[in-house]
Formats: structure tokens, C-alpha cells, sequence
């Protein structure tokens, strides 16, 4: 099997977490429920540090998204590589 490219993997993995965010964060501001806002807001800063609805929290968060994608994309190729490749003694 070949090995996969670590880079390569952990931006697409990154970028869809990213859009993932954006779409989450987005898909919050159309709750009607003020309940269901502030649970939503609570979430996003649980998962994400430094959440908040201004210009520098929603870009730390959205560089934390797609670090969080870009760091299981590489962990994912690092398993692969060792599981499915080996080291091949030649």
C-alpha cells in the first residue's frame, strides 16, 4: 500500500473542519430559542477557547478548527502509514 502524504491529508481534513465551524457557528445565530442560543454559544466556547462573536474570537476559533482537523488528519496518516505500510526492511 502506498503512504499517504501527511500535509496533504491534514489540509483537507482542516479545511473541512473549518467549514464545518462555519457553518455550526452560522447555523447558532438562527435558533429563535434564547435557551438554545446560549446552549449553542456555551458549546462552540467548550470546544473551541477563546469563542466569542467578535472579529478576533471568530478568527482564533476558526484557526483552532482547522488546527483540531489538521492535527486528526495527521494522526490519521501516521496510523495508516504504521498500520497499513510497516516499516519494510530492504
Amino acid at each position: 500500500m502506498k503512504n499517504l502524504n501527511i500535509n496533504k491529508i491534514g489540509c483537507i481534513v482542516g479545511i473541512i473542519s473549518a467549514v464545518f465551524f462555519l457553518i455550526c457557528s452560522v447555523w447558532g445565530v438562527f435558533f429563535s430559542s434564547t435557551e438554545l442560543k446560549e446552549l449553542h454559544f456555551n458549546l462552540l466556547q467548550l470546544a473551541y477557547p477563546g469563542f466569542d462573536f467578535t472579529f478576533f474570537g471568530y478568527i482564533l476559533s476558526l484557526v483552532e478548527a482547522f488546527l483540531y482537523g489538521w492535527l486528526i488528519g495527521a494522526f490519521f496518516v501516521w496510523l495508516h502509514n504504521k498500520i497499513c505500510c510497516g516499516s519494510k526492511a530492504e
